[in-house]
């Protein structure tokens, strides 16, 4: 890093709302209030990462691009926000990076546009999203390995008043084996009017599945939930997909 430290601070300073943890020199954190290297040590990713090509949707301000990149991948990071709009700008530079953000939606992904990835991160958004189920498709058709979707979950987070939570378990055994998913109307959770659905482990493997990724494990970490999954090819979802998407222009 070229910067001296208090360079590096006063450029961490112009951006005000940090979300990655991103130690840009030793010593040096951006003040981001997601715990970055926690999530990180729970990806299970490789040491090495060379050779392969890596999907970060939802890249903020950079931090799993700028990791899986330094483990040797070529990494393609999006974000609908615009860069300027987020702290990667300012860490790229500190970090001495080469990724570049582009500014996309997880719809917009094609294969077309992008090719086809080794590795996609789907990261803190999924529960954000008004369609998930379309979301998934679109990464569905830029992978051809491997997923892993980290998201709030509600097995240990049911919300049933604002800030209260309950466990499914609590309310009924069976609930954490049914397929069940929650929506949070206007700014029901956490304040935030951007948090739309969250799934259970249960709902976000079935979901994974019904677009074409095989799960093979999945975890939790407090209220959020992690699934690995591995793009898998099958006619009859293909077919299912393409009939739900297709419009048409015939008459009844």
């Amino acid at each position: 890093m070229a910067k001296g430290v208090e360079d590096a601070r006063q450029m961490i300073a112009v951006h005000e709302h940090w979300y990655h943890q991103i130690e840009v020199a030793p010593g040096l954190v951006t003040p981001g209030i997601n715990d970055s290297q926690q999530i990180l040590d729970a990806l299970r990713l490789p040491e090495r990462l060379d050779g392969l090509r890596v999907l970060d949707i939802g890249a903020r301000d950079g931090f799993f691009s700028f990791e899986c990149e330094r483990r040797g991948a070529e990494v393609v990071a999006i974000d609908s926000m615009p860069p300027e709009q987020t702290g990667f700008p300012i860490a790229k530079e500190l970090v001495g990076s080469r990724v570049e953000m582009l500014q996309r939606n997880v719809y917009e992904l094609s294969p077309e546009e992008f090719g086809t990835f080794d590795l996609v991160l789907f990261l803190g958004v999924l529960y954000h999203l008004r369609d998930p189920m379309l979301a998934l498709d679109r990464i569905w058709s830029v992978s051809r390995d491997r997923l892993i979707v980290e998201t709030q979950i509600i097995d240990d987070a049911l919300l049933v008043a604002p800030g209260q939570f309950k466990r499914l378990v609590d309310l009924n055994p069976e609930l954490e084996k049914i397929p069940l998913m929650q929506f949070y109307p206007g700014y029901a959770l956490n304040d935030d009017p951007t948090n739309v659905w969250a799934p259970n482990q249960a709902a976000l493997a079935a979901m994974l599945e019904e677009v074409g990724f095989a799960v093979q494990d999945q975890d939790r970490l407090g209220h959020r939930g992690l699934a690995f999954a591995e793009r898998r090819e099958d006619w009859v979802l293909e077919a299912l997909r393409h009939q739900d998407r297709a419009t048409g222009s015939g008459t009844a």
